[in-house]
């Protein structure tokens, strides 16, 4: 199992209707295909984790950078697991303030071979965090 982070710039004409769209989309696909995550969007970007079977995340990694809906999609992180962070989402979905998105953009922004571990399991742990407060 795998878990990837990545993130892109939303089209300009992104909505809470097109938003609604893609969460009902990712849960019924995501749930056939044993796959968890998060989806965070604000400030014109789009972040989003997925975890489950390895060559299933990286196939459905290569369809979401087909859509239309974003751009300059970028893989933050990608690290083996064998436990999830997110074991009870098919997909979640924060709307975040811009701000959210310094952490995420500092880790794009120095983006090497590999994330150093701690501060990506610190920051999947934050987003989980306001998943369970938006239950």
């Amino acid at each position: 199992m795998i878990r990837l982070l990545y993130s892109s710039q939303a089209k300009p004409d992104t909505h809470s209707d097109l938003l609604e769209d893609i969460l009902l989309t990712s849960r019924k696909n995501n749930a056939a295909l044993n796959i968890t995550g998060v989806l965070v969007h604000g400030g014109g970007m789009f972040m989003q984790v997925l975890e489950g079977p390895e060559a299933v995340v990286l196939r459905l990694y290569v369809k979401i950078l087909d859509d239309k809906r974003h751009t300059d999609s970028r893989i933050i992180h990608i690290t083996p697991t064998s436990t999830r962070l997110f074991p009870n989402w098919t997909m979640g979905v924060i709307e975040a303030e811009p701000l959210t998105f310094e952490e995420v953009a500092n880790l794009r922004a120095h983006r090497v071979e590999s994330v150093e571990g701690d501060a990506f399991t610190a920051l999947m742990h934050k987003f989980n965090g306001l998943l369970v407060k938006a239950e």
